[in-house]
């Protein structure tokens, strides 16, 4: 059996001032003093250089929420990000980056490297999708994919309801003490930061992460929004966001809308 001695095997340095932490959804996040280099594929949290550059090495797939850099994001491999912040992104010409906030002041893209996304601001992009509302509601959740039920077999006529569906339907039976007397008007008669709003807490009570207390909060949100109550809504948003039990980006964003719109409003 060979023995491996200590010079042959990879050695990691981890300079001073460096910081690795786990955030609540278990992903890692980097902060180093000097310039980062990720060699190996992996889902991260946040990366930061606070005083030199990022490179994402060829071959390596990246996931962050964040990354960020005094100096330059160089990508060679793949980076998928909500938000890059540096003075400079760099593509090589096999990169790939899709990237939802770009927040640089400059962009060199290689000749065969592709970038997606690339909005400048929150604003910008809730603005484009707020154009596509229906669009992206219709868009599945591909990481929380349910099993799919199991096909019919010949000669069996007998039809289907998904667990989910089923699910609601009872979930809107039990909480509904009076029937409904209309169908609820179409989403996009609704103001643009409400319309904003509807659209990321339907993602986020999707997920279904949230304890019964923050899960009901979140459906009743989501209705009166769907049935365009604002004057029920403008009563009792505040005491609603408030039973949500840590929310995530999703919601703290559709409360700021929710907020934004009711401080404006006469």
């Amino acid at each position: 059996m060979s023995r491996v001695t200590v010079d042959e095997a990879p050695t990691m340095l981890i300079p001073k001032g460096t910081r690795i932490e786990v955030d609540s959804e278990g992903k890692l996040s980097i902060t180093a003093p000097g310039n980062l280099v990720v060699q190996s594929s992996g889902k991260y949290g946040t990366l930061e250089s606070l005083s030199g550059s990022i490179r994402i090495d060829r071959g390596a797939e990246v996931e962050a929420v964040a990354v960020r850099c005094a100096e330059t994001c160089f990508v060679h491999g793949f980076l998928t990000a909500w938000k890059v912040s540096a003075k400079l992104l760099h593509l090589e010409d096999s990169a790939r980056a899709h990237i939802v906030l770009q927040e640089t002041s400059r962009l060199q893209i290689g000749r065969d490297a592709r970038l997606v996304g690339n909005f400048s601001s929150e604003k910008e992009i809730f603005s484009l999708f707020s154009r596509f509302a229906n669009q992206v509601r219709a868009l599945p959740h591909l990481f929380d994919r349910r099993p799919s039920p199991a096909e019919l077999s010949p000669g069996n006529e007998d039809v289907l309801i998904e667990p989910r569906a089923e699910s609601r339907v009872e979930e809107t039976t039990t909480a509904l003490s009076a029937p409904t007397t209309a169908a609820p008007p179409p989403p996009g008669a609704l103001p643009e930061p409400l319309l904003l709003a509807l659209v990321l807490l339907e993602g986020e009570t999707d997920r279904k992460i949230h304890v019964a207390a923050g899960q009901r909060a979140l459906d009743e949100l989501v209705k009166l929004l769907q049935q365009q109550d604002l004057e029920t809504l403008q009563h009792t948003w505040r005491i609603l966001f408030g039973r949500i039990d840590e929310p995530r980006e999703q919601a703290q964003r559709a409360r700021e809308l929710v907020g934004e719109y009711f401080a404006l409003t006469p």
